[in-house]
């Protein structure tokens, strides 16, 4: 299985869906959400009136297309016209719902080729079935529980009618099964998922007459979100190339393979699909804006390098992959050890593992200590494998030594938005001079034939890559709407590959007057972090593309633009995340609440007077928190927390109590954390009068806070048998240890300190300590004072400075655990 199972899409996960989609970020403010969209498509050069359900549609709604030469009218209501050019391209685009509050999520849009018709009930009994005509495209719903549509179609004996279901693949909620019945109800063919949970069925017609197709949903559920596109046709259906990947900016021999291709081929091994071969010229190889068929979250690389092929009349594209290395097919006889395929390093394979016990083997040549990085995909191009790679010895022997496996790549960076996948990805060290054996094979093979079988193996040195991703940081099904003088959260996700470890650097270009988005950071080894777009109050209210690209000093020279995600369906634990063709952004509405954060404001020294912040490992990163209402007369209470934090950092917790607009958010940075820039950002909780004046609970976001992380100069350490319960009035010892790292050996002098403050702590009185030469233990005598704020002491911390010739280079920090009593 190469997609998990699905959950049973009941009316009360519905209702859980629409409230998650719903979640207003403002009082008052709700954006328009798009729950499904009817009919889910449209014939090329044709216009189709649809109907949006969703929540915030009841008036001054429009439709955006992500092809911009789509047409859309509003018909008031939730009703629409759209519009399709001739020349549009068949296949997937994106609509979204806009008003004077927002954006919402993308919604799929399916542009075909076809004849259109509509679903018309009464159509459970068979002999109410709908009669419709070859080659055409059926708009339905399955909107009743146990409900059944039905529909006949009259072929001839020989014809080849391929019938296909979309509906996971146009974010419908229906788990569709399709059966093929004669005018008897007997049962011809069944499916219920070709294309992942889609269903198709290759009927080859036995006898001149009419038949049945049935369609229903597998749990037998009702909603209106179960939509879907039945098509019924016997014109070409390409369902994959081979190979799947070519060389960009070459022309290429690409064999398609599929049902009514117009070939004299017919291969049976290959479970009865036709062939054909053509020429891929280079023109369309090259970068596209706009891909025409459905990506998963699994699939950012592939989004990133492909196209979508269009046979000449056929009604859907088949994607293809691009690469900048030369690109070799597997000859279909290197089965064995004794027969494996030789290939030059860099190079990429296309091949198939048709068989269920089938194995491929290739061979390298490499010298002691160079680095191979292998990756497979399978998995990532919908393909029905799980692939597993070996490398093993090439040592003659039948039964070689294996030195590395590599399996799935678990690693979810993206939360609801999953990368996780069961393709492998690996990298390997070759110990000595000589020629090594790679062997792919599917773990899942089973019995069974499948010409499905597809997948790419990328044979590389380290050259390192990444591709990062930007996903909307609010509940799941959020778009990325921007209150003016407010600001909105992406969580961005970088796929780190070939050994790329160093800082990551995302930018934004093209940015609309008064829209800002800072510079952030990834930092080394870093997957996740966020990125802040920030509109001030005279931001025109607009809809407009937001255009960002990453730069890394591991690829000097090298952009890579940003890729758009959203998650179409939140339920858990499967939620359904997809990529996008534009990252689309809207400003509308006011924020009431607005939080600026700010990790370099100095802090006055008694001795060395005010000191700029400095950080590196072993020391604390102080963020003060500046908070702005636009009723200033409203008071309460805002938690803080740290959000995109790096894993190895540990997350804090504030409150910043009523009546207060400022606080501090204080991160001890680990000693063995990487030196780099890193950015993270401040998330709050509280709460805003709503319109009745009644409070209404908000979160708001802060600014991106970037840190430059420096070489340690000095690393403190408590003393493990400190007092951590002192009372008031008592005078304790506070002893610690401190090492001098990087050649420091000057002199350091270390005071009790909290987050904004040195020496003068609320309640607290510290000597401070000077160290000299090669001191490395000492230990700071504190008064509690009689008065001193009871409880646990937040951010409490030794501070030191490192010196040279009496100026203050170093920073060093240790947070102090104490719990004052009386």
């Amino acid at each position: 299985m190469i997609y998990p199972g699905f959950i049973s899409r009941t009316a009360l996960i519905a209702s859980i869906v629409s409230l998650l989609y719903s979640a207003e970020p403002v009082a008052g403010q709700s954006p328009p959400s798009i729950h499904s969209c009817f009919p889910a498509g449209c014939q090329i050069g044709q216009t189709v009136e649809v109907t949006v359900s969703g929540d915030h549609l009841q008036s001054q709604v429009s439709l955006k297309c992500s092809l911009p030469d789509v047409e859309t009218v509003a018909l008031g209501g939730s009703r629409f016209r759209l519009t399709i050019p001739p020349d549009a391209p068949v296949g997937h685009c994106d609509i979204q719902a806009v008003s004077k509050d927002g954006i919402s999520v993308p919604w799929t849009f399916l542009i075909g080729n076809r004849d259109e018709l509509t679903e018309v009930e009464p159509n459970d009994a068979i002999t109410q079935s709908q009669s419709i005509p070859l080659n055409s495209v059926i708009n339905g719903r399955i909107d009743k529980a146990n409900n059944v549509d039905r529909f006949m179609f009259t072929a001839s004996a020989g014809q080849r009618v391929v019938i296909e279901c979309h509906a996971e693949r146009i974010d419908s909620t229906l788990r569709a099964v399709l059966e093929v019945l004669d005018t008897e109800g007997r049962r011809l063919a069944v499916n219920r998922g070709y294309f992942a949970t889609d269903p198709l069925i290759d009927f080859q017609v036995p006898a001149d007459g009419s038949y049945i197709i049935s369609l229903s949903d597998l749990t037998g559920s009702e909603n209106e979100r179960h939509v879907y596109r039945l098509a019924v046709d016997c014109g070409p259906r390409v369902a994959f190339a081979v190979p799947c990947v070519v060389q960009r900016g070459t022309t290429s021999r690409v064999r398609l393979y599929g049902w009514n291709l117009n070939s004299n081929v017919e291969d049976n091994e290959k479970n009865g699909m036709e062939s054909i071969e053509i020429e891929l010229p280079a023109s369309l190889t090259g970068p596209t804006r706009h891909l025409s068929t459905r990506l998963l979250s699994t699939q950012p690389v592939i989004t990133a390098h492909s196209f979508a092929y269009h046979y000449p009349g056929s009604h859907a594209p088949v994607l293809i992959g691009t690469t900048d290395i030369p690109v070799t097919q597997d000859d279909f006889s290197n089965h064995s050890v004794n027969s494996a395929q030789e290939l030059t390093v860099p190079c990429e394979v296309s091949g198939q593992l048709v068989t269920g016990d089938e194995q491929d083997w290739y061979a390298f040549t490499a010298h002691r200590g160079e680095v191979i990085h292998i990756e497979a995909f399978g998995h990532r191009l919908q393909s029905p494998v799980d692939l597993q790679i070996s490398i093993v010895e090439a040592s003659g022997s039948s039964s070689p030594r294996e030195l590395a496996t590599f399996g799935d790549e678990v690693r979810n960076l993206g939360g609801v938005f999953r990368t996780d996948h069961t393709d492998p990805v690996g990298r390997f060290v070759c110990p000595e001079d000589g020629r090594y054996l790679i062997v792919i094979r599917n773990v899942t093979g089973g019995v069974s034939t499948d010409s499905r079988r597809i997948y790419r193996l990328c044979v590389r040195r380290e050259e390192p890559d990444v591709q990062v991703i930007a996903v909307p940081h609010e509940s799941p099904g959020a778009a990325i709407n921007v209150r003016h003088n407010g600001r909105f959260l992406l969580d961005l996700i970088a796929i780190r590959r070939r050994g790329l470890d160093s800082s990551i650097r995302v930018t934004a270009s093209h940015l609309p007057p008064g829209i800002d988005f800072p510079d952030v950071w990834f930092g080394p080894g870093v997957c996740r972090t966020v990125g802040v777009i920030s509109a001030d109050r005279n931001a025109a209210v607009l809809s407009d593309e937001l255009q960002l690209e990453t730069l890394s000093d591991a690829t000097p020279g090298v952009s890579r633009s940003v890729l758009g995600g959203a998650v179409t369906s939140p339920v858990t634990p499967y939620p359904r995340g997809r990529m996008l063709s534009r990252l689309q952004m809207a400003v509308a509405g006011e924020a009431t609440v607005r939080i600026t954060a700010d990790a370099h404001q100095p802090v006055d020294h008694h001795i060395y007077g005010m000191l700029s912040p400095k950080h590196s490992p072993g020391g604390i990163v102080d963020v003060a928190v500046q908070i702005d209402r636009q009723d200033m007369t409203h008071e309460s209470p805002v938690k803080l927390i740290g959000v995109g934090l790096p894993n190895s950092i540990r997350n804090q917790t504030v409150t910043i109590p009523p009546g207060r607009s400022l606080g501090y958010l204080s991160f001890y940075l680990p000693p063995n954390l990487p030196v780099g820039n890193y950015s993270f950002g401040i998330k709050a909780t509280t709460t805003a009068p709503n319109a009745d004046k009644s409070p209404q609970s908000v979160t708001i976001f802060s600014n991106p806070v970037t840190i430059e992380v420096n070489p340690p100069a000095l690393l403190l350490t408590i003393d493990p048998f400190a007092d951590t319960e002192v009372k008031r009035g008592e005078i304790i010892q506070l002893p610690y240890h401190v090492r001098r790292l990087n050649g420091f050996i000057g002199k350091m002098h270390t005071e009790l300190a909290s987050a904004g403050v040195i020496t003068n702590v609320p309640g607290l009185r510290g000597r401070g300590v000077t160290s000299t030469g090669q001191a490395d233990r000492a230990s700071i005598q504190v008064e509690v004072n009689r008065d001193a704020p009871l409880g646990e002491q937040q951010f409490l911390r030794l501070f030191a400075v490192g010196v040279v010739e009496d100026e203050v280079v170093y920073h060093g920090s240790q947070f102090v655990r104490m719990e004052i009593t009386d």
